[in-house]
């Protein structure tokens, strides 16, 4: 009951991170431990259907409603911070990035090192830099306040959700920035915020086939290119660090952000520590 307990509340962190543009859900599912089960069950979830069904439910589920209820709860207040306390926000988040990276560079080592994993990471730095400069800058689709329900926003709705989820997969690249991108981060916000079922619905079942098709490919990778995968996931993670810094100001708000940036630092530290034994 413990491990399920444990498992609800990492599900609650990987679901704020992905409400946040620049945060990776991804990434703090690497941080926290469970990333590899994550996409090893979801990816083999049709594979030997009977024997494994009730094992990857029992791993799969907690998670699954602590990133929801994550989502549902915190929206509003993850939107206000934002709002109103943006750097602080911001800077808490590099902290449990910048202390998951110890934990993610010891799971790289595991199967030995090979100087060509350099390669992967400098390609996926450089295309999390892209994308980190990319939101900096500002460049995102025409925003999308909200949706008229027909068949054809019915498939965008679910190629969002799809390309969304595909996304938050992989660690460092940030599902709602993505949603950025294509100018539909807003009115997904408030379909969420609002409850607004005829919305969800398509997106979500976009995000369901996502996430499995994602998953199944990256599953292959790890178990394929174990060591060139982890090196590509941390070029994708230091890479999309750029996007999330808000600048810095010398004043109380500057204060407050770089003890939230340490607390959150020494917070995903030991998380990775104590339960990754």
């Amino acid at each position: 009951i413990l491990t399920h307990i444990i498992n609800f509340f990492k599900g609650m962190v990987i679901g704020i991170s992905n409400v946040i543009p620049g945060v990776s859900g991804g990434t703090m599912a690497v941080a926290m431990g469970i990333y590899e089960k994550i996409v090893d069950c979801i990816g083999n979830f049709f594979h030997n259907f009977k024997k494994t069904f009730a094992e990857n439910v029992k791993f799969l589920l907690p998670i699954v409603l602590g990133a929801g209820v994550a989502i549902l709860l915190f929206s509003k207040l993850i939107t206000y911070l934002l709002a109103n306390h943006a750097m602080q926000t911001q800077f808490a988040f590099i902290g449990l990035i910048l202390g998951s990276l110890p934990f993610i560079f010891k799971k790289s080592k595991e199967k030995g090192f090979k100087i060509t994993y350099i390669i992967p990471a400098i390609i996926t730095f450089a295309i999390g830099l892209t994308l980190s400069i990319l939101e900096l800058k500002g460049i995102t689709g025409s925003p999308i306040e909200s949706f008229n329900i027909d068949f054809i926003t019915i498939i965008l709705l679910f190629v969002y959700g799809f390309i969304s989820a595909a996304s938050m997969v992989v660690p460092g690249i940030s599902g709602s920035f993505i949603l950025l991108l294509m100018g539909a981060y807003t009115a997904i916000m408030t379909a969420i915020s609002t409850l607004n079922i005829i919305v969800l619905i398509p997106f979500a079942i976009g995000v369901a086939v996502g996430i499995i098709v994602s998953s199944k490919i990256i599953d292959w990778l790890l178990k394929h290119f174990y060591g060139y995968t982890y090196y590509a996931i941390i070029g994708f993670v230091i890479g999309s660090l750029p996007a999330i810094y808000p600048g810095f100001a010398f004043n109380i708000s500057g204060l407050i952000s770089v003890i939230v940036l340490v607390i959150g630092f020494f917070a995903s530290f030991l998380i990775a520590k104590y339960t990754n034994k």
